[in-house]
């Protein structure tokens, strides 16, 4: 039986796309590797960067028993991977509270020019201190993953005393370790050679049917198509997405729809988004979903999504659509058109908007970026661009937040331009409970 993968433009649904839990390329099963209570090989790690030895020199280069006698935790991230950014604070702050007994190193695949840039211009990447490994390799043999952040701990001996996600490196769990109470965290364990292709329903003579299942432990998030060209079958997958991002992969914009142009009128928003102060994996379980549908494969693309879509709604009996409604909102104008804005052949692309930068810089970029950065200010106003301005621009914008608008207007002057607050009808995603889920 011949099987051929589809692969749709983003435009159209992006059917290939991983997400932002950030599977790597992985084979064999998570059994593989060093396990907890086993001692770990002395094996050098190169490719290193804020690393010092024992004299206090600068070093590219260290033996795992360099460690021994304090707690070791190796950190897997990756530049790309927001979650593995936001716990860098965190470690940072408990490798300097406990110098003296922790070890944190960060550990990742990509290149050392990749690292080295993401150091130089995040925010995040700039206030680091932690000794960072690059095109690592040796690494994720001993421990395989393919789910990031991945966090393994190995005691002052060199036996791997755990082996978890991220939200258990606290400082709770840490003390316990440091202090040898018994410590009985839930193990990481990533499937490492799961079939995406495999269909959630056996019996491959159905000509059409969508199901629904619980969340896969272990499982990297991911979703695709693919088309059984012996059975003129296509199948459309999602595994381990919450609710909310399901949504999404049915619309034009799919996972990245802007924050102030989806409409949440649901009770229960916890189903949606994970409260604070709770842990990730019991919340998953609960919340998040593996879905197929099989279709014939000559099925257009508006098509498939609405089928997406209303199965959804049927499943999780909610109400999930595209509305037009008249809402307030930003609407970036141009009021003088002779000022200096457009990007020149010696402008050096650069995009550091989102960064918490003192002066915000868009080079060689879209007039689009702007609006992407008013449109995810949490509870802020939609934001359009009726400016005109198709070409490329630069502009250096002083601003701390684009949730400060006068701040940002009294930037945007120097180039001719101006967010006014009007009314405008607008598209947007809407979800809300069903009559019978509300009453």
């Amino acid at each position: 039986m011949k099987k051929i993968t589809i692969y749709i433009v983003l435009a159209m649904l992006c059917l290939n796309f991983s997400t932002h839990a950030q599977a790597l390329k992985g084979t064999g099963s998570s059994s593989e590797g060093i396990q907890i209570g086993q001692q770990v090989p002395d094996v050098i790690i190169t490719g290193l960067i804020n690393y010092k030895d024992k004299e206090g020199k600068a070093s590219n280069a260290a033996k795992l028993s360099d460690f021994k006698g304090k707690l070791l935790i190796i950190d897997f991230w990756a530049t790309n991977c927001g979650s593995c950014i936001r716990a860098m604070p965190k470690m940072d702050s408990l490798a300097k509270k406990y110098a003296n007994k922790l070890q944190i190193i960060a550990v990742s695949y990509e290149k050392q020019s990749i690292v080295a840039s993401f150091l130089k211009r995040n925010p995040v990447g700039r206030s680091m201190t932690l000794p960072i490994v690059t095109d690592d390799v040796r690494l994720k043999k001993l421990f395989p993953h393919r789910i990031l952040s991945h966090e393994v701990w190995i005691n002052e001996n060199g036996i791997v005393a755990a082996i978890t996600a991220p939200e258990y490196v606290n400082e709770v769990n840490v003390q316990a370790l440091l202090t040898h109470q018994p410590l009985n965290l839930p193990v990481k364990t990533d499937i490492m050679a799961y079939d995406y292709n495999q269909p959630m329903v056996s019996n491959s003579s159905t000509i059409t049917y969508s199901a629904l299942d619980h969340y896969k432990s272990g499982v990297a998030p991911k979703f695709g198509a693919l088309t059984d060209s012996s059975t003129s079958r296509l199948r459309f997958y999602i595994v381990n997405f919450p609710i909310l991002q399901m949504y999404l992969l049915s619309l034009d914009h799919l996972l990245y729809f802007p924050k102030t142009m989806m409409q949440i009128e649901v009770k229960d928003t916890s189903r949606l988004k994970m409260p604070s102060g709770i842990t990730r994996e019991p919340w998953k379980r609960l919340n998040t979903f593996c879905y197929e549908t099989v279709q014939p494969s000559g099925t257009p693309i508006g098509r498939l999504k609405e089928i997406i879509r209303l199965d959804l709604n049927r499943f999780f009996n909610l109400n999930g659509r595209m509305e037009k409604r008249k809402a307030k909102c930003l609407v970036l104008q141009r009021f003088n058109k002779e000022s200096r804005l457009l990007a020149t052949p010696q402008s050096v692309p650069l995009n550091s908007l989102h960064s918490r930068d003192s002066i915000k810089v868009l080079s060689g970029g879209s007039i689009s970026n702007i609006i992407w950065e008013l449109n995810e200010v949490p509870n802020g106003l939609p934001a359009i661009d009726e400016t005109g301005i198709q070409e490329n621009v630069e502009m250096h914008l002083p601003i701390k937040s684009f949730a400060n608008i006068p701040e940002v207007n009294r930037a945007l002057d120097k180039y001719g331009l101006m967010l006014k607050e009007e009314v405008r009808e607008l598209e947007f995603f809407v979800l809300s409970d069903t009559q019978a889920a509300t009453q």
